[in-house]
């Protein structure tokens, strides 16, 4: 019969001669990567090893007082690695040291942990880091590991199973269940999805829970294993990574969907991933969707028209938006999205100007402007009070705005006219006048100018609110004058189509068409 002590460590042992890649004399040193004491395995605490006579006698643990408080750094030195550090240079147990070792590589961008060199200066976290990390080993799910009983044959079968008391329920696992639903659409799955990992040898039975390490599909075959809480110990990382290479694991919290959907579609095998993809529809006016995700799943995905818009935590595409994807190939999911935004603003206008000769033109950009003019009427220069002379000028357009008479007229290079219009601005009027080849913009410039109204053509973000999928553009002249109907106009004389006029009024613009 063997001892307590002695079968713990001989299940030690076991598992570590089998875990190597290669099988190594007894009296070689055993990888520190590899080492796992009784104690953890049991979930008991560490007893005090027995001193030993000799030059090799068990060295004291240091106390949390001897524990790095406020952050340390440590320069590698002959033989140390990682694993060797935090177990005899800070007194951590060889499972505590395991969870810590995956986040030092990461603060210190150490791809891998054999290759340290000797000089090199490793940055340590606060002591606070510490007790979380090692809160974290005790209460973190643990993989299921079977190890065979040491005094039987090592068969498959006749195990004993060691666990960690199963948590409370994560919150992540909703998340983890939406992002399966549709992943499973952008990669349909196998039917061994949904069984445990299982990785079997004559010495040990390795098998995580579906449930909190769920897998999914990748496009080359393969499975990723997701480990949300970053619990799989380096020892099993191994273990898994030895026996199924095509198991992929990733270890994000659900709590960062960004994060954790980016790595998983770094990993899936896609032909391409672009993140922050905006795609553009017209000219002008544009409307660009915004998307945080693009994947083309082959080579051939642009030109089948099955590309994938994977949005993350962004307000929900309209109806009409996703209708014109759909018609360019482009499929939309959005797990997270969020509900549509109340629009709560004031009325905003926007004044589409048809095509039409100038006169018709200008008359719909001043009804726009909510002036009514007087067409050809006679305006008089000289009243026959005066001297007996009656001389008046026919105005093609005339009429009052806050008090202030003006007059639109053109100039047909008739220098006589010309002047006769300039002596109407010594009697108040203001005189607007156009040459007959002014189009859209130079009309509504002139005019704008002669009434004082702010306002510059350029293109415009009509529609560019933070977390919304979509934004819209389109060129024409924005004015803003209290005078006007809300205070607010959009002018323009773009053409405007339904998918665009959807958008505008969903997001709380008024549409008039001139």
């Amino acid at each position: 019969m063997f001892s307590c002590a002695c079968t713990r460590k001989t299940l030690a042992f076991l598992l570590t001669f089998t875990a190597s890649a290669t099988v190594q004399p007894l009296h070689a040193a055993m990888d520190p990567r590899f080492e796992l004491s009784p104690q953890a395995l049991e979930g008991t605490p560490a007893r005090k090893p027995l001193a030993k006579s000799g030059r090799h006698s068990a060295r004291p643990r240091p106390h949390a007082g001897q524990l790095p408080k406020n952050g340390t750094t440590y320069v590698i030195k002959s033989g140390d690695n990682l694993h060797k550090v935090l177990v005899r240079s800070f007194g951590l147990s060889n499972y505590e040291a395991e969870v810590l070792i995956e986040g030092i590589c990461r603060k210190n961008n150490i791809r891998n942990i054999k290759r340290l060199q000797v000089g090199q200066r490793i940055e340590f976290p606060a002591l606070s880091h510490w007790t979380e990390g090692a809160t974290a080993a005790r209460e973190t799910d643990r993989p299921s590991l079977a190890v065979p009983a040491p005094d039987v044959p090592a068969t498959v079968g006749k195990t004993f199973t060691l666990t960690a008391p199963s948590p409370a329920a994560y919150d992540e696992q909703e998340t983890l269940r939406q992002i399966k639903g549709v992943w499973d659409r952008i990669v349909p799955p196998k039917s061994e999805m949904s069984k445990p990992l299982t990785l079997h040898s004559p010495t040990f039975t390795l098998t995580l829970d579906p449930k909190r390490y769920p897998m999914y599909a990748t496009m080359d075959g393969g499975r990723i294993l997701v480990d949300c809480k970053n619990a799989i110990p380096p020892l099993i990382k191994a273990l898994i990574e030895e026996k199924e290479p095509s198991v992929r694991i990733v270890s994000e919290t659900p709590a960062n969907t960004r994060q954790l959907m980016a790595t998983m579609l770094e990993t899936a095998g896609f032909y391409s991933v672009e993140e922050n993809f905006n795609l553009e529809f017209g000219a002008d006016p544009t409307v660009t969707v915004h998307s945080d995700f693009k994947i083309e799943k082959s080579a051939d995905s642009l030109v089948n028209q099955d590309v994938v818009l994977l949005n993350n935590e962004r307000h929900a595409l309209p109806t009409a938006l996703r209708g014109m994807l759909k018609k360019e190939g482009f499929t939309v999911y959005e797990p997270f999205a969020a509900p549509s935004p109340l629009i709560v603003r004031p009325p905003r206008n926007v004044a589409q100007i048809g095509v039409f000769a100038q006169p018709e033109m200008v008359d719909a950009i001043l009804a726009s402007l909510a002036v009514s003019p007087e067409r050809d009427r006679p305006l008089d220069v000289f009243g026959a009070d005066d001297n007996g002379i009656s001389l008046s000028v026919k105005a093609d357009r005339s009429f009052v705005r806050n008090g202030q008479r003006y007059v639109i007229t053109h100039f047909d290079g008739d220098a006589v006219t010309y002047t006769l219009f300039r002596i109407l601005e010594t009697k108040g009027y203001r005189v607007i006048i156009l040459d007959r080849n002014d189009g859209f913009r130079k009309s509504t410039e002139k005019i704008l100018s002669g009434m004082k109204i702010r306002g510059a053509y350029g293109r415009h973000d009509l529609i560019h609110e933070e977390g919304l999928p979509y934004s819209v553009q389109m060129s024409g002249f924005w004015l803003d004058d209290p005078s006007l109907p809300g205070g607010s106009l959009f002018l323009t004389d773009l053409a405007i189509d339904r998918v665009e006029r959807s958008l505008l009024l969903e997001n709380g613009f008024n549409i008039y068409t001139r």
